[in-house]
């Protein structure tokens, strides 16, 4: 893999102190862009919790040069791309993918709702109460929750302790010290010395800092923004917490306070090896042991010097947590003088490259936000790092069990939470320390060519380049659920995936009756291997008795079960497609499988007709959540194009009309999709307030309302909406977009030609065609309903 050279990119500040960073991919189409202002919620006042992440909400909401309906969100949307934002304990990050030709409007309209939000009364109000459903679902979700008992251990004053994304009673809108807050924080923080932006897209660095630095450049400097020094981690108030949980199980925490450059490449270094299952490390000897099954590792908050680590361990029982302890706490003493660390530092560092190259637009931006640092630097933090985390001082201990708890006092959210007795660890009885470093493509000598006969096609690589692509499809047999299946499969693959993921080859898994579905993409030496490692493991017979699916956001679950709605396709076989592997990947692909036979075009589904269909799937919780999915009345390339550009253009109205003036929910889609092979129109939404059929009410009573607005549909807006869905049909430039179309078709039974066709209805559109799709759509007898609760008429 040594001609993976590193991505070409650039960084500079600029004379009022904004940092812009650029990386070119020449083989992307569209462009990312990931904006970071230097202020979260530990920086807002704390008499109003919630504040930084309020203010975030409002500044999608119309600015001195752009409206709502002008703004970054609409105009992403409307040019089929998309938009997000989130805010962090030190940092905001706004982040944006869209076309590349896009990238000038695209970023003006984000700077200037940075700049100049209108922040209106009106909007205000609407907005607190779509943050208060945010912040009851999130108050009762499982993983917020013990991030939030971690927090409880540290010392007394430290915000790490604090819940603080916002509710209505902490949103003071109507006081004027409230408003004056909200002001002020703006001012003082959304500035040009606080912003580090980086775009990553197809042009040449050049062109990227000239558009950058142009917009960038007009923000004025500001003053210089003091920032304290956050209080201290250490020493716990709480090393030992114990949590009202539903689910005992056992979560370590660290506190770490080091003044060092270059922490969070050490950390990441360091977590990479934690999370290594290969033999002669950490997790192989906790297997071997029966202390967990499975280890997980992340950052939740990292500042000026301090962070707070969280470790996940999968079947751990709580009972044998002193034991589990003793040996974390002996391998991290054992592996500080290893001499595996420079090899284990060069081979991370491959990796790193690996995953850059692999990464999408927007993938490479956000991780382009964390500068790096030298070698020697990050060894000398690693070594201090392990210091500190072997004499552990900030080692916290999370026990949760069903044991009744008191109400332990926290800003934002009372938790069922005291703190337990220390206790005295056992020894330690394991000797790992860090496993040998495998070969890059170790992957491929493990390959065992005993797979069955595949059908395959192979299609040659873009001209740019770029990682390479490869789906799969395979037959499952089984009673499970679909979330059932899906978990575990998930399991079965983990650590091949984690090995995958790691050098830069992305995966994705599905599952619907009767199959499952697997997306590749990354270097295209890789593929192969890493097909050879993955395949085996979903082909191998699945067990009767399914573990119980952890819960999740309610409307992904359920999204989870939407293929339960399209039934089974048996007769499948091994199916698998390519895009961009060379004539020798390719022969070595082959060479795994029994036979291989050319992949035959699929069948087009067959058209459904028939009356409205409710599938509830019970769901726990307070919210309800709904899926209805329109599906195309015919075949035709014609129905095909309006069915596309009516989703383009209700996207954008359903989320104004739900999110923004009903406040129903905060978690909704709409839009054109293709589900099991078949082209629907999908509308989606969860609700803390709306029960499942009043959902459907909602979502009827909208596109009953949009009839008007698609009769009068200005001339202007028609050409610009239609333009913009034919440049989204063009033929994807880049060997994982291509990948994906290929496969879509697929799937539906259609035709390669089948996009130039749409392309060709599209342009012959009219706009009386449109308001009769519209119309077939109103009158359809074949919607479908998957949802939380039961139908209008239960």
């Amino acid at each position: 893999m040594s001609h993976l050279a590193s991505v070409p990119m650039q960084r500079l500040r600029l004379a009022n102190g904004a940092e812009l960073c650029v990386a070119q991919q020449p083989w992307a189409e569209r462009v990312g862009i990931c904006l970071r202002m230097a202020a979260g919620s530990h920086d807002e006042p704390a008499a109003y919790p919630g504040l930084a992440h309020f203010l975030e909400h409002l500044l999608f909401l119309g600015s001195r040069g752009y409206g709502v309906e002008q703004g970054l969100m609409a105009y992403t949307q409307g040019c089929g791309g998309q938009v997000n934002a989130s805010t962090q304990a030190r940092h905001t990050d706004f982040v944006c993918e869209l076309p590349a030709e896009r990238l000038q409007p695209a970023l003006a309209r984000l700077l200037d709702m940075l700049r100049w939000p209108l922040l209106d009364g009106a909007a205000q109000r609407r907005e607190r109460e779509v943050l208060d459903a945010e912040y009851q679902a999130r108050s009762q979700d499982a993983d917020s929750r013990i991030d939030h008992a971690l927090g409880q251990a540290l010392a007394a004053g430290h915000r790490c302790g604090d819940f603080l994304a916002g509710e209505r009673t902490s949103l003071a809108l109507e006081q004027s010290a409230f408003q004056e807050a909200l002001q002020g924080y703006h001012r003082r923080h959304y500035q040009a010395g606080n912003m580090r932006l980086t775009l990553v897209g197809p042009q040449p660095l050049a062109e990227l800092l000239e558009i950058g630095r142009a917009l960038l450049e007009e923000l004025p400097a500001g003053e210089a923004v003091a920032r304290e020094a956050p209080p201290s981690m250490l020493p716990l108030r709480a090393p030992r917490p114990g949590l009202q949980h539903a689910v005992e199980a056992l979560y370590l925490g660290y506190a770490v306070q080091l003044d060092e450059p270059g922490l969070m490449p050490a950390l990441e270094l360091l977590l990479d090896v934690l999370q290594d299952p290969a033999p002669g490390g950490l997790l192989a000897g906790l297997r071997a042991a029966r202390l967990c099954r499975q280890l997980q590792a992340r950052v939740l908050y990292r500042h000026a010097g301090q962070c707070l680590l969280r470790l996940d361990f999968a079947g751990a029982e709580a009972q044998r947590g002193g034991q589990l302890i003793a040996e974390l706490q002996g391998w991290l003493a054992r592996v500080r003088l290893d001499p595996l660390w420079p090899a284990r530092l060069a081979d991370w560092r491959q990796a790193q490259t690996l995953r850059q190259f692999g990464a999408g637009p927007l993938a490479l931006a956000r991780s382009l936000q964390e500068p790096d640092t030298d070698d020697a630097s990050l060894l000398l933090t690693l070594d201090a790092l392990l210091v500190q985390l072997a004499e552990g001082a900030g080692l916290i201990e999370l026990v949760c069990d069903k044991q009744q708890r008191p109400a332990w006092p926290a800003i934002g959210l009372a938790l069922p939470l005291a703190a337990l007795p220390a206790r005295e660890l056992p020894a330690a009885q394991l000797s790992g320390g860090l496993a040998a470093v495998e070969s890059l493509l170790a992957l491929t000598d493990a390959a065992s060519p005993s797979l069955p006969p595949a059908r395959l096609r192979h299609h040659p690589g873009a001209a740019a380049g770029g990682p390479a692509a490869l789906h799969w499809r395979g037959e499952i047999a089984g009673q499970h659920s679909l979330p059932q299946l899906q978990a575990m499969l998930q399991a079965r693959i983990a650590d091949v995936q984690r090995a995958c993921e790691r050098l830069g080859v992305a995966l994705q898994l599905g599952v619907e009756p009767g199959a499952w579905s697997l997306a590749l993409h990354g270097a295209a030496a890789l593929l192969p291997a890493c097909s050879a490692r993955l395949l085996p493991l979903l082909l191998a017979p699945l067990p009767e008795v399914a573990e119980s699916v952890p819960e999740g956001l309610l409307l992904r679950r359920l999204l989870q079960c939407l293929p339960e709605l399209g039934g089974a396709r048996g007769g499948l076989g091994l199916q698998g497609l390519s895009v961009g592997l060379g004539e020798g990947k390719r022969a070595q692909l082959e060479a795994l499988f029994a036979a291989v036979e050319p992949l035959p075009a699929g069948q087009p589904q067959a058209v459904s007709n028939h009356e409205l269909l409710w599938r509830e799937v019970a769901q726990p919780g307070g919210d309800a959540a709904l899926v209805l999915l329109c599906p195309l009345a015919d075949d035709e390339p014609r129905s095909e194009a309006a069915w596309r550009l009516l989703g383009q253009l209700l996207q954008g109205a359903f989320y104004r009309r739900l999110r923004g003036e009903l406040q129903l929910g905060y978690a909704l889609f709409a839009g054109y999709r293709q589900v099991q092979g078949e082209r629907v129109l999908l509308f989606a939404l969860q609700s803390p307030v709306c029960e499942a059929a009043g959902i459907f009410a909602h979502i009827r009573s909208f596109l009953d309302q949009q009839r008007q607005r698609i009769a009068e549909l200005p001339d202007a807006e028609f050409e610009r909406c239609r333009e913009e869905l034919a440049q989204a049909l063009r033929t994807p430039k880049g060997n994982v977009a291509r990948a994906e179309q290929l496969w879509q078709l697929q799937l539906a039974g259609l035709n390669e030609e089948r996009p130039q066709r749409v392309r060709q209805a599209l342009a012959e559109l009219t706009q009386d065609e449109l308001q009769a799709a519209y119309a077939q759509l109103l009158q359809s007898g074949s919607w479908r309903v998957l949802a939380s609760g039961p139908g209008p008429h239960a």
